[in-house]
């Protein structure tokens, strides 16, 4: 849906977040700020924009279209009944599409990876010379750019953005596919539907999947021109090493990244740099430089033998497995839990059976279930399990069960964030914050 379409139209926009946001100036373009209204179901929104705060379920009937941001669910009973009594409702990433079919855009999902991906294939595009916009998911929407300069757009997807989008994309990557965000879909199986709805949005254009994955292979056995990365003929880990068939290309040691599975990520960035036209000679340089991103397996600190890591993006327990198997071997004491919902613990579990965890610091709201499931499985770090009430008593405990001996202390919850902090990043911060403070405690006693 083109911006000049919604002149005369009844409008409200779901939501005043980064996406939200950015549709609201972008459609303020074509019509009166007075015209539009921004409907959000709690929290604040500057004065001077006309706003409803309250449940969705009231009034939707005053408007012909809803423009939702992400983070209101697609299947929220509301919206079902706006679309079922002939209201229409559009994701903003559409109107964008629909605005600069000109673009050829390189979209990036998968349950974990997706935007370290896409943020190391828009640094090696760009050090082949081309001009990047890299946006979506990674805080970048894509209504705040519609007069980019680029000539390629690399857009990180999730599956809130995916699962209504209208639009074509010139290439797709998917890195990962493991069950999450289930409150939020209704289930698994919508959750899977929404991260597929790529397949239709290339047209048969090239899918580049990490085929190490089973559940990834198996659901897109049937997608055209899907290609198998991460295996032979194609760049490919075997072990800490990067292959071109038998050329070696890098190893882990030389990358800024811990973990295996980044150097999987890496594969497909790289091979996808090659299909779009960038030599593995400008490429790999540029991943060797390439910096990791905040909240994912980052450094915060490192005093006194303990190195603090902060993985606040590990909102599931799959994305904390594959924080341990990137420390495997290290003495590691595991801060973990937050938001309340259907998890399985069993891959970290099983893990832990063979690589124990030293020590194990447990937050709210999902701390005494993670407890439970460890106890169930008659798993009992050696420094033991603590619960605690926020992040700074985490922090307190972690440091006490790492002891005087080297340790890693990692932020993984296996949880999402809210309804304690802003999201992810909020807990990041604010975790590298406890870690601060406690170091200058410690140093004024």
């Amino acid at each position: 849906m083109r911006l000049a379409e919604l002149a005369h139209a009844r409008l409200g926009v779901l939501g005043f977040g980064r996406e939200g946001k950015a549709a609201f100036e972008a459609i303020r373009r074509f019509r009166s700020a007075a015209d539009l209204t921004v409907l959000v179901e709690s929290g604040d929104v500057p004065e001077g924009i006309p706003a409803r705060v309250g449940p969705f379920d009231h009034h939707l009937d005053d408007f012909e279209i809803l423009i939702r941001s992400p983070g209101v669910p697609v299947l929220h009973p509301a919206l079902e009944g706006f679309r079922s009594a002939g209201g229409r409702i559009v994701n903003p990433g559409s109107i964008w599409f629909a605005e600069r079919p000109d673009l050829p855009v390189v979209a990036v999902t998968g349950s974990k990876g997706k935007s370290t991906t896409s943020s190391m294939l828009a640094r090696l595009l760009s050090a082949g010379g081309r001009r990047v916009l890299l946006a979506g998911n990674i805080g970048v929407p894509l209504l705040a750019h519609l007069d980019t300069s680029a000539d390629l757009v690399v857009l990180e997807l999730s599956s809130y953005q995916l699962t209504d989008l209208e639009g074509r994309l010139a290439f797709g990557i998917m890195t990962r596919l493991f069950p999450e965000h289930g409150d939020w879909h209704g289930g698994c199986r919508h959750y899977y539907a929404s991260k597929m709805r790529m397949v239709a949005l290339l047209r048969g254009a090239p899918l580049l999947i990490n085929a190490r994955d089973d559940n990834l292979c198996r659901h897109t056995r049937t997608a055209p021109a899907r290609l198998l990365g991460n295996k032979p003929p194609l760049i490919q880990r075997r072990g800490d090493v990067l292959y071109d068939l038998d050329h070696e290309l890098t190893r882990l040691e030389r990358l800024r990244l811990l973990g295996r599975h980044n150097l999987d990520n890496a594969a497909l960035a790289l091979e996808a740099a090659r299909r779009l036209g960038v030599g593995l000679d400008l490429a790999v340089p540029a991943l060797e430089g390439f910096e990791p991103l905040e909240h994912r397996l980052e450094e915060v600190a490192r005093r006194d033998g303990t190195v603090w890591i902060n993985d606040s993006i590990a909102t599931t327990p799959h994305a904390t497995l594959a924080a341990l198997q990137a420390l495997a071997g290290q003495r590691v004491v595991l801060i973990a839990g937050g938001y309340v919902r259907p998890a399985d613990w069993r891959p970290v579990l099983d893990f832990c059976r063979d690589r124990p965890l030293h020590g194990l610091v447990l937050m709210p709201d999902s701390g005494p279930i993670i407890a439970e499931a460890f106890a169930g499985a008659g798993l009992e770090p050696a420094a033991g399990m603590v619960a605690v009430d926020d992040l700074a008593a985490a922090v307190r405990s972690a440091a006490e069960l790492a002891g005087d001996a080297p340790a890693t202390v990692l932020l993984s919850p296996g949880a999402a964030s809210f309804p304690r902090f802003k999201d992810f990043e909020d807990r990041g911060r604010k975790f590298g914050a406890a870690v601060s403070g406690y170091y200058s405690d410690r140093s004024t006693a």
